[in-house]
Formats: C-alpha cells, structure tokens, sequence
C-alpha cells in the first residue's frame, strides 16, 4: 500500500531527480550499516590470517619486555610509569596499524555507497528531537525500530546457526590433540578459527547485499511523490528564471552549431562587411531561389566567414542587400522575390569567379 502524505493524498509517484538530490544535500542516503560491518569484518579476517603470527611475536617480544623489567624495578614511581609508558607505546605501534586500516575501510565502504557527500545538515540541533516522548515512540515504538529488531533477531539467528555448524564441524579434531605439542594444538586452532571466520564472512557478505538492496528499496519509498507534488515540482522548475536561461542558452548553442555545419554547403556569402553575414546556397535547375541556409550578426558573423574561409566559399562584400536580406529571411526561407535581382548579380560574379560553382 502507498504511504500517504500529510494532506492524505497517496504517494504514488517515483521520486524525480531534484528530490532525489535535495534529500541527498541534507544527508538523507540510502546506505547500509550491514555493508560497512562486512567490510570490517573482511578487513578483521584478513589481518587475522595475514598479521596475527607478525602480532604474536610482538606480543611476546612486549611481554619478555615486561617481565624483564619488572625484574629490575627499583620500587619508585617513576620507574613503574616508565615501564608503563614504554610498553604502552610498543602496544600502540603494533594496533595502529590495524585501525588505520580499519577508519579507511570505513570511509571506503560508505563511499562505494553513496558517493562523495558531504552534509551539514545532520550536524545541525533540532529542537523538537529533544522531546523525550517523540524520542522513546521513534526509538522504541516505531515500525523502523521493529524493522531493526527483527533485522537483529534474524542475523543473531544466522550466525548462531553458522557458529553452530562451524563446532559441530571442528570437534573431532581436538581429542587428538591432547597429546600434542603446543605448536600442533596452536596451528590446529588457528586453521579452525580460520575456517569459521570465512563461513561468517560469507554470511556477512550476504547480508549486507540482502540489506544494501532493501535500504535503496526503503529509501525510494521514503522519496515517493503524490501527483501533485510532482505536478508543483515541475512547476517550479520551469518558472525558475535561471532554468529557462540556461534551456535558452542550450538551444542557442545547438542552433548555431547546426547553422555552422550548413556553412559548407553554402554558394556564397554575403557581409555588411563587419557586422553581418549571410550564407546562401543555390543550386541551378535544383532549387526555385538561393536560400538562406545560415546568419549572424557580430560574433556570429565573424564564426561564419571563418567557416567559409575553410571551406572556401567565397565572402562578397555587399552592405546594403546583407542589411534587407538579415531582415527580410530567417534560416531555411528562400530570397525574398524583391531581392532576386540584387542576388543575382552577386550570384553571377560568383559563377564568373568560379564556373562550376552551382551546376
């Protein structure tokens, strides 16, 4: 069923792009926190498998350290927090590593997301959150909150059935080892572990798809539109003056191009000499008139004799017949009847300079 809108009209329309993108600038995404646990918990496997043994030596090195010194300790405070303080620093030089890693895998897993997105909006207090009622009915009470809960329940339910299996599998292996060496029973566990952490990251992997996929589908529905609200959008939109500039300024932009492209094509082109251009082109027995296939005034203008400098159409100064023919046609009519005799003159100059021009 359609969610409803505070006036009662049904949200039935997909969300349009704008408010896709306005909810995006107040830091309203569709993003998973399943995703980025997956991605922590890939990191946290590989460096149990990759760093654990490099850990373990340091571990003892810090421990031998320890016992070593504590050995010599002379009973004053200020050796005990030099003892303290070193191994401190050994022990923050062998995690930091790892949670660098971790904040960047972090930053990583929301960025595959939902992109660069920087927001303040979030950041900013509002007031009627501190309600304490409204807190506990959308902490507590809400289908969100069920929507969570369940989500927690089923998870728990995966992972218990995942660890589960992982035991049941791995319990024939250790009476063997109660008569083995302490680095068998060390490497034996190691490889168990092992084998249960790549099960669970199956299952995390899986599910942070399965959420991913269902908070994209949650956020949509959040988004949704009534008719009207579309209906207003849209509205705004095209009365935005800046909106219309800018489908103005496209337009104009394509037109000129496509004008610029018939240049070529033209048989002549007639100048004011430096404000104003016009190409026409005539083809004998083809066509009834010379027409109008391109114009400009200044920088236009200026566009078109480049053009046809390139092409080698040859540019005939004629100040007056460029003046009556910028007014009298657009791009795509034919030469008025009352300048025919002008533009034959012009045309029959061109064919004398260039004889095949127009056959």
């Amino acid at each position: 069923m359609a969610k409803e809108s505070e006036e009662g009209q049904e949200r039935t329309e997909q969300p349009t792009g704008k408010r896709i993108q306005d909810a995006r600038d107040k830091g309203q995404v569709a993003k998973s926190t399943e995703v980025s646990t997956a991605f922590l918990f890939l990191v946290s496997v590989l460096a149990f498998y990759f760093y654990i043994p490099s850990v373990a030596r340091h571990l003892s090195s810090i421990v031998r350290y320890y016992m070593g010194n504590l050995m010599l300790w002379n009973g004053s405070q200020e050796s005990a927090i030099s003892i303290f303080t070193s191994g401190v620093v050994q022990l923050a030089i062998l995690l930091l590593p790892i949670l660098a890693i971790f904040m960047v895998v972090g930053l990583i897993s929301n960025i595959v997301q939902i992109g660069f997105n920087v927001s303040g909006e979030p950041l900013i207090p509002k007031f009627s959150k501190l309600n304490p009622i409204t807190g506990f009915k959308n902490k507590f009470m809400s289908l969100r909150s069920l929507e969570q809960l369940v989500k927690s329940l089923v998870i728990l339910l995966i992972f218990s059935l995942v660890a589960y299996r992982a035991i049941r599998r791995e319990l024939p292996i250790f009476p063997p080892l109660l008569n083995s060496d302490v680095s068998v029973i060390a490497l034996t566990l190691f490889r168990a572990v092992m084998r249960l952490l790549w099960d669970s990251l199956w299952m995390f992997i899986l599910i942070a798809v399965a959420d991913f996929a269902f908070q994209r589908w949650q956020h949509t529905q959040d988004l949704m539109m009534t008719k009207q609200e579309v209906k207003e959008e849209h509205k705004q939109s095209e009365g935005d003056p800046r909106v219309k500039s800018r489908i103005r300024s496209l337009q104009f932009q394509m037109a000129r191009r496509r004008m610029l492209k018939a240049v070529p094509k033209a048989t002549v082109v007639i100048t004011n000499p430096t404000h104003l251009a016009i190409a026409l082109q005539y083809e004998r027995g083809k066509m009834i008139a010379p027409l109008v296939v391109a114009k400009g005034a200044g920088f236009v203008a200026e566009k078109i004799k480049e053009e046809a400098r390139k092409h080698s159409i040859p540019i005939m100064e004629n100040k007056p017949l460029a003046q009556a023919l910028f007014k009298a046609a657009d791009i795509g009519d034919y030469v008025p009847e009352e300048l025919y005799r002008a533009v034959a003159e012009v045309m029959a100059y061109v064919y004398r300079l260039k004889p095949g021009i127009g056959l």
